[in-house]
């Protein structure tokens, strides 16, 4: 019998033939030590990283607005159908992706996938839907069959909702667990249940707030609490370089992984055909080591440093460090021809002057 799901808009609740299908599965079940102590993970259940994203769990991606979030969530459907590592954790099996997305239209999907890559076997693998007309509409049941259609066709191992906020309209607690107990309900048990993973905005950093790791991280998802317990897995991204809005580098937490270890943060640059690692990360900048308050490069120590005329540009970064405190990557950035101060520079070859 084919799956119905409707929901009370005000209250979320199940009709009763939906009730009358799940009552032909166990509604709970309860087993001793020793068979907990002998269970064995179906084949292929865990995806990614140590057990960071498995079939049947919930796991979050947070983020604030622009970051690269929904390009993140492309990522992962990448590497579950190439094998390639997710921000560094491995991927233990290749795994089928359905992205219900509400942001990119086709023409900017058609932009990600042509920088990423051309191969057409990518087909069997990877789903992505256009922004339905009429956002996502959780309640209604013509969209609940329109979705549940798809998943019995594409037969997902990840299921991933972008953006969050698209279907919770409220930040409350009960819309919070209604939209997940809909979303439950929507896709397949047993064996066959995906992950679900949901991308979400984190809340406007505060002036005086550094994010730069930590359990506190969780607390900046947007919302209700309901978004940090009930997944099993959080990621978070944020931005690397918190003064330059032309940066493009993320560093990557994982404060939350309820089964298994957590993953140490790393750095990433974000592009048009998806993520690549920063390995000389400017961490002591980022941290604010250094000295406390908050650090930038001016046009005075550009002058400082160029004032006497033109200097090989590994010998400028050197002197930019040391007269604004900040690190050679920073320094390198202020000195290069895409940096804010390239309107003043002039370049010839490896050297740099005041134009």
């Amino acid at each position: 019998m084919k799956r119905q799901v409707s929901y009370d808009r005000a209250r979320f609740s199940t009709t009763q033939n939906e009730k009358e299908n799940k009552a032909e599965e166990p509604l709970i079940r309860f087993f001793t030590p020793s068979e907990l102590r002998a269970y064995m993970p179906e084949a292929n259940t865990v995806l990614v990283g140590d057990s960071h994203i498995s079939k049947g769990e919930v796991m979050v991606l947070g983020g604030e607005p622009g970051i690269g979030k929904s390009t993140a969530a492309t990522e992962l459907a990448f590497c579950g159908a190439t094998g390639k590592d997710w921000f560094g954790l491995p991927i233990h099996a290749k795994f089928k992706t359905m992205i219900i997305q509400t942001e990119n239209s086709r023409h900017r999907l058609k932009q990600e996938f042509l920088a990423r890559c051309a191969d057409s076997y990518l087909d069997d693998w990877i789903f992505v839907s256009e922004p339905p007309p009429y956002g996502l509409p959780l309640t209604n049941p013509r969209f609940q069959s329109d979705v549940m259609a798809n998943v019995d066709r594409i037969r997902p191992d990840v299921v991933l909702l972008d953006p969050w906020n698209a279907a919770a309209k409220d930040q409350g607690a009960a819309e919070y667990a209604g939209t997940f107990d809909v979303l439950r309900n929507i896709l397949p048990t047993g064996k066959e249940k995906p992950c679900l993973g949901v991308v979400a905005h984190t809340r406007k950093p505060k002036p005086s707030e550094r994010r730069i790791g930590g359990p506190a991280l969780l607390h900046l998802l947007a919302g209700s609490h309901i978004l940090t317990s009930v997944p099993r897995a959080v990621f978070i991204l944020v931005r690397g370089d918190h003064e330059d809005e032309t940066d493009n580098s993320v560093v990557f937490y994982n404060p939350k992984n309820n089964n298994g270890s957590k993953c140490a943060r790393s750095a990433w640059r974000c592009t048009p055909a998806g993520y690549s690692p920063l390995p000389e990360f400017d961490w002591e900048r980022f941290d604010g080591k250094a000295e406390s308050g908050r650090k930038v490069i001016g046009f005075e120590h550009i002058v400082g440093v160029l004032g006497s005329g033109m200097l090989p540009r590994k010998d400028a970064v050197k002197r930019l460090a040391e007269v604004s405190g900040l690190g050679r990557r920073a320094c390198e950035k202020a000195l290069s021809s895409g940096g804010k101060f390239a309107a003043h520079l002039c370049c010839e070859g490896d050297c740099v002057k005041l134009a």
